[in-house]
């Protein structure tokens, strides 16, 4: 019984030890499927990324904006995991007598990514509820999302997303810190060429 759960127990340890979220914390780029758009991921706290979707298509003359709310988990690292989430959308489109429609609801997302240096591919399955109507309130869609990252995560730094401190200001502490280790250093060579301070105290202690 203990040997079959190793396997479980190693891949358990290597998740929790590659539990680093996503590489990045701002990716934007197109999304292909059966409509095209465009993509963007921003990383919020921790696992957690909001990623909000525009698409369109002239063949069946609709236009879908979607708001996600993501859960990422790394399979081997942090460069190459998969994510579940859910979130609201709305549908504009035209009927056969051109009248405008709006179908809203709640949708679903699945799917993996990879990210290499700046260029981040991912594949995801999309199912869509419309609550405001009757007629096909079912869809569904798969697409391929290609992002460029422009926030890349910081080498060592807590996965704290939009609320981690910015680059700017963790310079202006190493600068900070820099200045005191030269004013410290300054001290002791100041005492060190003052014997004679060095001799009175001696005398009076």
């Amino acid at each position: 019984m203990e040997t079959r759960l190793l396997p479980f127990l190693t891949l358990f340890c290597l998740n929790y030890h590659f539990s680093l979220g996503q590489s990045y914390v701002t990716a934007m780029g197109l999304r292909m499927g059966s409509d095209f758009g465009v993509t963007l991921q921003q990383k919020i706290l921790g696992h957690l990324t909001a990623e909000g979707i525009i698409t369109s298509s002239p063949i069946t003359n609709q236009t879908t904006g979607t708001v996600l709310v993501e859960m990422h988990n790394p399979l081997l690292s942090r460069r190459f995991n998969f994510y579940l989430g859910a979130g609201l959308h709305n549908r504009w489109l035209r009927d056969g007598e051109g009248q405008s429609l709006s179908k809203r609801g709640v949708s679903a997302v699945a799917g993996a990514e990879m990210t290499l240096g700046r260029i981040n591919l991912a594949w995801d399955y999309k199912p869509v509820f419309h609550l405001n109507t009757q007629d096909q309130p079912f869809e569904s869609e798969t697409a391929v999302s290609l992002r460029y990252v422009f926030v890349k995560r910081i080498k060592g730094s807590k996965d704290k997303g939009l609320f981690s401190p910015s680059t700017k200001k963790k310079r202006e502490k190493e600068r900070m810190k820099k200045r005191k280790l030269k004013e410290k250093n300054k001290l002791k060579k100041e005492k060190s060429k003052n014997p004679k301070g060095k001799f009175l105290k001696n005398i009076f202690k």
